[in-house]
């Protein structure tokens, strides 16, 4: 291993990052006390896009498909202008690791004339473009996951999925920025910087996949790919207003990406699409889980399930959902954050279907499980990664130094089954409770609402301060059931008044910490979403109750 000083690394890097949008576009700068909160409305009012590229990049996937196989777009024409937005995004959110632009125009190219050639499209996906969390491998790209150690290193093979994307037709043309080795809730490390969100510059995208929130976010990509492990997918697209699917394992074809703690499977890492449609991701998965494609016979953990549609039966039956409340047991929601699920709640009764409190009873074990298996088991891999470089410690990743610190054989054969027990038995637990839900002649319920975390989106830096807590999301991945983000509204400071704090009863002392942080002024506009859970390999069930909920609330 190389042990260069990790500012050394970021250099290189950085530099290469800006040579190659530079020799391709030339992005105006301004003055950051000139810079309106909203960065995406600003840059889509700026004068930086055409008409025809302002056109492109507002559509959703679904469009963009649908003008390219008629003829009205090129896929080159679609593809420049997502790499121009591209570029002001970076400059604006500093969201960008890699830049495949040559890449980009050259399959782009290629499409077209297959299409002209043909008369027919080579793939469900053609000429779209899709943005990629940096732990997606795109050889020789370096796939760094926020760490210098892996900065400016080549790879040598893609990952299955980016090669089982390009297959049916899609475009790479960027990679997004992660936090260190994708282990914390906001985007920020020594190699490449801290990105913020386009929709509130002073707050978090989120985090790991903040690069990818806020490329969509900016409408630089019409659906990106990001990774879930312990919110990685919903907590940004939470924090920037998108749709974002967390799968169960196996799934979605995993092999080949690249793993922020390697070896580690107690906690089952998992990838998602993420989207300002709904629509773009049944669109997404409906194409990589079809029967044409059968990842399985690529993917060893891939389960063979091709997508189903219509799972809902019968069609437009009223549904039955658990909701959290404001807590999980350990943590209180924001006052927007309670207005969302106020909003929720009200909306689906409103259209008849049932909403019922959901105990959070076995949340604090699982959540207290969860962390200890990350430092113990991410302690020393992270570590001895980072060290070497020098790098500076995270506030929010200290819990890793001291795990490392304490010794790698403290971990041993027998406490590792210890927890693979208690895993399991917190697992069956809740499944057990779920079905138990069935009472006085009605079913179990199908999904389970709750909150993404306590913040609609905190300010920057917020997690470094208060505390990182990823426990409303974190529980899922324990258990292994999918989930699904939507958005549903935005704080507003006349409505999400600061809760007494003279009255106010912290759970928890990060409670305290993170309740006494909100200030209405402040997160005034940030955006507010929720996520709807459903059981394992439900995945197809999940889109379409989240669809159920999405009209619900337009309806109200």
């Amino acid at each position: 291993m190389a042990t260069h000083d990790y500012k050394e690394a970021s250099a290189i890097a950085r530099k290469r990052r800006a040579a190659n949008i530079a020799a391709f576009y030339k992005t105006p700068t301004w003055k950051e006390e000139d810079l309106p909160k909203n960065l995406t409305e600003f840059a889509l009012n700026s004068g930086y896009y055409t008409d025809a590229e302002l056109a492109i990049i507002q559509s959703e996937a679904e469009a963009i498909l649908e003008n390219i196989k008629t003829r009205k777009w090129t896929a080159l024409e679609v593809a420049q202008a997502f790499c121009k937005a591209s570029a002001l995004a970076q400059e604006l959110t500093n969201c960008v690791t890699e830049v495949l632009y040559p890449e980009a125009m050259a399959r782009a190219k290629y499409l077209d004339d297959y299409l002209a050639r043909t008369g027919k499209t080579i793939g469900p996906l053609h000429g779209l473009p899709i943005s990629l969390k940096d732990c997606f491998v795109t050889a020789p790209h370096p796939s760094s996951n926020g760490m210098a150690c892996y900065a400016n290193d080549p790879m040598e093979k893609d990952s299955l999925l980016v090669n089982i994307l390009r297959d049916l037709g899609a475009v790479f043309y960027i990679k997004t920025n992660v936090p260190v080795a994708m282990m914390m809730a906001e985007t920020n490390n020594n190699v490449w910087g801290e990105t913020r969100n386009p929709l509130h510059k002073g707050l978090s995208p989120g985090g790991s996949s903040g690069g990818e929130g806020a490329m969509i976010a900016f409408k630089a990509s019409p659906l990106g790919l990001g990774t879930d492990i312990g919110g990685s997918v919903r907590i940004p697209a939470g924090w920037c207003h998108l749709y974002g699917l967390k799968p169960s394992f196996g799934r979605y074809p995993t092999y080949g990406g690249k793993a922020g703690i390697s070896g580690q499977e107690f906690i089952l890492a998992v990838n998602g699409p993420m989207s300002r449609s709904l629509k773009s991701l049944q669109l997404y998965s409906e194409a990589v889980l079809s029967e044409q494609v059968r990842p399985w016979d690529y993917d060893h953990k891939c389960i063979p399930i091709p997508w189903r549609k219509n799972v809902i039966q019968p069609p437009g039956r009223k549904l039955r959902f658990g909701i959290v409340g404001i807590d999980d047991g350990l943590v209180t929601c924001h006052p927007p954050v309670e207005r969302a699920l106020n909003m929720t709640k009200e909306a689906l009764e409103r259209q008849g279907h049932e909403v019922i409190p959901w105990s959070t009873e076995e949340h604090e074990a699982i959540v207290k499980n969860l962390q200890a298996a990350f430092f113990d088991l991410g302690g020393a891999a992270i570590m001895d990664l980072v060290k070497p470089y020098n790098e500076p410690v995270f506030p929010s990743m200290q819990g890793y130094a001291i795990a490392a610190a304490a010794g790698e054989g403290e971990l041993g054969p027998t406490r590792l089954r210890m927890m693979v027990l208690r895993r399991n038995e917190l697992q069956k637990a809740y499944l057990d409770r779920w079905n138990a839900s069935a009472t006085d002649g009605k079913p179990r319920i199908d999904g389970i609402i709750q909150a993404v975390s306590p913040w609609a989106a905190p300010r920057l830096g917020e997690t470094q301060r208060s505390g990182m807590y990823v426990g409303y999301t974190g529980v899922w991945n324990l258990l292994d059931f999918g989930a699904c983000t939507f958005p549903v509204t935005f704080a507003d400071k006349t409505l999400d008044k600061a809760r007494d704090m003279t009255t106010f009863k912290p759970l928890s002392d990060i409670d305290a910490r993170i309740q006494a942080e909100y200030d209405a002024d402040f997160y005034d506009g940030a955006p507010v979403a929720l996520q709807i859970v459903g059981r394992r390999l439900e995945e197809e069930k999940i889109l379409e109750m989240c669809e159920v909920i999405d009209n619900a609330l337009k309806a109200s």
